[in-house]
């Protein structure tokens, strides 16, 4: 069987995360006897790196308005509208290779949403060619929303409906699905499709440390003040475990070294401790090694979280902002431990630094918590790619079980009624907020193409004015309504 999947893999800046998930449905599908093309935004780069076919994905603009008429376009020609897209438009190639395949998978990710509209609506794109040509669709591991414009909500409904099977990898993923109306028997709660991706160096030869990664993102406060505050945090670890620090960047454009590597940077500058190492970017297997090989996970980005939790490393993660926080909460209340991720206003309060400085002191307990599921969770994640490869087959078997809850950790968690009292505050006004936002930059969007559309009328009256054709016109014009003012005689 040969399956097209679609990841967000061969970006020019490297994201482990993305490669991760991108690697870890290539292995699941592979090992059950798959043949796999994955698409890419640099097909050569991830035949190499992936071992198996690839080929390009379609790039959508990011203005709103032209991605919704890039995808009608792409709806159109599927219905037999050739001439709506020139004959060296991008969309034919995907549509000849998903018509010569037999299954189409969206792996996982967290771009189902209108902050990452594009890659939404090449989701959307794919999943219409797939249902044109009626090949099953399977969607895995996603997060979806938080922030959806009105537009982008429906388009995410139609894709979601073509599916056989959807799963998501949070519970506010899955009740957004179930309020879209999304059948039971279709949806799946599931983990990150990267869970169980990372594989532990059997001799990293580093004396014992935390892994870190922060993303440049700072939510409300000031760069220096959130980097300072972290920096404090660091250093206070250090000196109660004796652990050395080792940044793990997960995104950089290793030319103009920034994202992870400069937030690292600004760590680092600020920090007052010796033994801090600071890795350059990585691929997604040997990141995800180092990280499973440290003693604690320190982290705002998501992928951190998910290797940890699955390698059973106790994991203290900081949300800078609302889609972050869905995230990083769904991750970590699929083992229990949600309480051990905080909102950023914790930098301020000393609920970070309290929620850090327990993850270490009760990191056997927690250890002793992630391992105990750890089995389960493995267990189910099988069941899980096992039923995807069915529904790629087309079978029409009963979808594999959600995941049962997970029971939360019991430890002392003081400081997790805060966060839940800013959360209910905060996360609303957040969504909100940048939804709010996004309809902005619709509306601008629809302003913009009514001025270069008045612009362009203008313009051609002016040459139609101007032309010989219309003096020409406009003389016999007056001749005729002399004639039609004379008396009759």
């Amino acid at each position: 069987m040969k399956v097209v999947v679609l990841a967000d893999i061969g970006q020019h800046v490297y994201h482990v995360g993305d490669e991760a998930m991108g690697h870890a449905a290539a292995q699941e599908l592979g090992s059950r006897g798959i043949d796999v093309v994955m698409l890419s935004r640099n097909p050569a780069q991830s035949r190499e790196l992936y071992g198996t076919a690839s080929a390009p994905t379609i790039t959508f603009p990011w203005p709103p308005l032209e991605r919704e008429t890039y995808l009608d376009e792409i709806s159109r020609v599927l219905q037999g509208e050739r001439g709506a897209l020139p004959p060296e438009d991008q969309v034919w190639d995907l549509i000849r290779l998903i018509e010569g395949s037999d299954a189409v998978l969206i792996c996982g990710g967290g771009n189902m949403n209108s902050s990452y509209g594009w890659l939404l609506y090449e989701r959307a794109a794919v999943g219409v060619v797939a249902a044109h040509f009626k090949k099953p669709l399977v969607i895995s591991g996603q997060t979806l929303g938080p922030t959806l414009t009105a537009s982008d909500g429906l388009v995410l409904q139609s894709l979601l409906e073509s599916a056989q099977l959807v799963g998501v990898r949070e519970s506010a993923s899955h009740q957004l699905a179930r309020d879209g109306g999304l059948p039971q028997k279709q949806l799946v709660a599931g983990l990150d499709d990267a869970a169980f991706f990372a594989n532990p160096m059997a001799d990293g030869g580093r004396a014992p440390y935390m892994a870190v990664t922060f993303s440049p993102g700072t939510g409300s406060l000031p760069a220096e003040e959130y980097f300072t505050k972290i920096a404090a945090v660091l250093d206070e670890l250090v000196a109660v475990s004796g652990l050395g620090v080792v940044f793990i960047p997960h995104m950089a454009d290793t030319e103009s070294r920034d994202q992870d590597l400069w937030a690292h940077r600004m760590i680092a500058a600020a920090m007052n401790s010796e033994n801090i190492e600071q890795l350059e970017l990585l691929d997604a297997a040997e990141a995800a090694a180092i990280t499973v090989g440290a003693s604690l996970v320190v982290t705002s980005r998501y992928h951190p979280a998910v290797f940890a939790t699955g390698a059973g490393i106790p994991v203290v993660s900081l949300s800078p902002n609302h889609y972050s926080d869905v995230r990083l909460s769904g991750a970590l209340r699929n083992w229990g431990l949600e309480q051990f991720n905080l909102p950023v206003t914790s930098l301020l309060n000393g609920d970070f630094r309290t929620a850090a400085l327990a993850a270490w002191e009760q990191r056997s307990a927690i250890a002793g918590h992630l391992q105990s599921l750890g089995e389960q969770r493995r267990a189910e994640a099988q069941d899980w790619w096992d039923g995807v490869v069915r529904a790629l087959g087309g079978e029409r078997s009963q979808a594999p079980a959600s995941i049962a809850p997970a029971p939360s950790y019991e430890g002392a968690t003081s400081w997790s009624a805060d966060a839940d009292a800013v959360r209910r505050v905060a996360s609303p006004m957040g969504k909100r907020a940048a939804i709010a936002e996004l309809e902005l930059q619709r509306e601008q969007d629809l302003r913009r193409v009514a001025g270069r559309e008045a612009a362009a009328a203008r313009e051609e009256l002016q040459r139609l004015l101007g032309s010989k054709a219309f003096r020409v016109a406009s003389k016999a014009w007056k001749i005729t309504g002399k004639l039609t003012r004379r008396e009759p005689s």
